[in-house]
């Protein structure tokens, strides 16, 4: 008998993210506190009578064949336990694309994941993460979730305890802004300096006792200076969720996402009131730990 099994993929926001120098290899060298959130895809994955890997979505902008990397990820699976290939994987897209919330990434660690389960492979931490390593930076840690400082070029990862108290996050993704990741990135001139090290020091313990007064004054994300400047509509969505007190806001990653965090679902609620003038999609969720 075919089995069926579905299989959750959180978005995550990025707490801060300080972009020093380009490497090497082309990507920059990052810091970033990564968390997941309640804003989530379902990814089916159904066994086949049909050889090969199928994979469809409700969303017809998401690529179908070898290109998605979804069809990597079970690829990578597949040949590693030596499965022959015969599956169906269906999305239910619900993050936003191309939004700086690493949708993709999250539903390519859902696949790794899942089909573990659903083959019954015994499969380490460890060996989700190397797979997790080729497919791209994000995608390791959403084979885990949670609250992870993020370094290197966002693979070399540190695990921390969640915050104390219940958070809200507002998602606000508007609409026909689209920006490219290695845009952003190729267009930012990083600036060390003595401050941006001090204040990324402080965003965890902050974050974590739920000291939004502290949060505002050391929370950072490089990348806005390069987003917001050509985007004007981002900056506004960022004044109005800032107008609500004891927020914190934030562009997540490269954007063009961004985020409120709330102590209280009743000011998450007005924050939605203040976006009915903006043509966005918007999104009420909570921070969230996925358990591996």
């Amino acid at each position: 008998m075919k089995k069926t099994l579905i299989v959750q993929a959180p978005a995550k926001i990025n707490l801060g993210l300080w972009v020093k120098n380009k490497r090497q290899d082309g990507y920059h060298e990052l810091e970033t506190y990564f968390q997941t959130i309640s804003l989530m895809d379902n990814v089916t994955l159904h066994q086949s009578f049909n050889e090969g890997i199928r994979v469809t979505c409700n969303n017809s902008r998401v690529p179908s064949g070898a290109d998605n990397i979804v069809f990597k990820a079970a690829k990578i699976f597949l040949e590693k336990f030596g499965i022959e290939p015969a599956l169906n994987i269906h999305i239910e897209k619900r993050i936003p694309m191309a939004a700086g919330l690493a949708g993709g990434s999250s539903d390519a660690a859902a696949v790794l994941t899942g089909l573990a389960r659903l083959y019954e492979r015994t499969t380490s931490l460890s060996e989700f993460m190397e797979m997790a390593a080729f497919l791209g930076s994000d995608v390791p840690f959403l084979i885990k979730g949670g609250l992870a400082k993020g370094s290197g070029r966002g693979e070399i990862l540190e695990y921390y305890d969640m915050p104390k108290n219940p958070i809200f996050v507002v998602v606000v993704m508007p609409h026909d802004v689209s920006v490219s990741t290695k845009w952003c990135y190729d267009n930012y001139t990083p600036s060390e300096n003595e401050f941006k090290g001090r204040s990324f020091s402080m965003i965890l313990e902050a974050f974590q006792n739920c000291d939004f007064a502290k949060l505002n004054r050391v929370i950072f994300n490089d990348l806005e200076s390069v987003t917001l400047q050509r985007f004007p509509i981002l900056q506004r969505i960022k004044e109005l969720l800032s107008s609500i007190d004891d927020s914190v806001v934030l562009m997540s990653g490269s954007g063009p996402a961004i985020f409120g965090l709330f102590d209280d679902r009743r000011k998450a609620l007005h924050a939605v009131s203040l976006m009915k003038g903006i043509p966005a999609d918007v999104f009420v969720e909570h921070v969230c730990k996925k358990k591996f």
